[in-house]
């Protein structure tokens, strides 16, 4: 009973420990960006003129840190992991991306690992997924149904998404807010 105790105190003393040394963190550098006008202008113009990499955040946390709550196991984001390789018959271009005709209720996979940034409904393009990699790429996954992802969850390369909702799914890849092309993707 004791060793139990001692597991119980010490996955708490963990938590606590890491809390503290985030606080600490986030403290010094709102000391250090009410002193400087420069560094706090920079910091605005990085974080909300620009695109930011939620994803890189997330795995730097989870490299130095681990799970942003330790006292749970990591949530799985899907119980199947299908093929990493989009499988299907025939693409066309379809608005800014690419429209992939695939079997009907496919299982569609992550394409690589990220960050879940959005959940919902894309005008034009159904049902929607964005992923946020750490290369700043954002991948949309549309047409999407019965999701097995939830906003803000860290997806690994493979997981499922989803159905497809018929017999096509849209991919579109942006970086940086622009368009890029697909064919480097896929």
């Amino acid at each position: 009973m004791a060793k139990k105790e001692i597991k119980k105190i010490s996955k708490f003393s963990k938590f606590c420990s890491r809390f503290l040394v985030f606080i600490i963190c986030v403290l010094v550098c709102l000391i250090f960006l009410k002193k400087s006008a420069d560094l706090r202008d920079k910091v605005y113009k990085k974080v909300f003129q620009n695109n930011f990499s939620f994803a890189k955040i997330n795995e730097t946390y989870k490299k130095y840190f681990g799970s942003s709550i330790p006292l749970s196991k990591e949530k799985e984001t899907s119980s199947l992991v299908s093929s990493t390789k989009l499988e299907y018959t025939g693409a066309e271009k379809y608005k800014d991306g690419v429209k992939l005709i695939v079997k009907e209720n496919y299982l569609v996979s992550s394409l690589d690992s990220g960050l879940v940034i959005f959940v919902g409904d894309k005008k034009g393009y159904g049902n929607t997924i964005i992923v946020q990699r750490p290369d700043n790429i954002e991948v949309w996954y549309s047409n999407i149904k019965n999701q097995s992802v939830s906003l803000y969850d860290y997806i690994k390369k493979g997981d499922n998404l989803g159905e497809a909702n018929g017999t096509y799914i849209y991919l579109v890849f942006t970086k940086e807010g622009k368009i890029e092309d697909y064919q480097k993707y896929l």
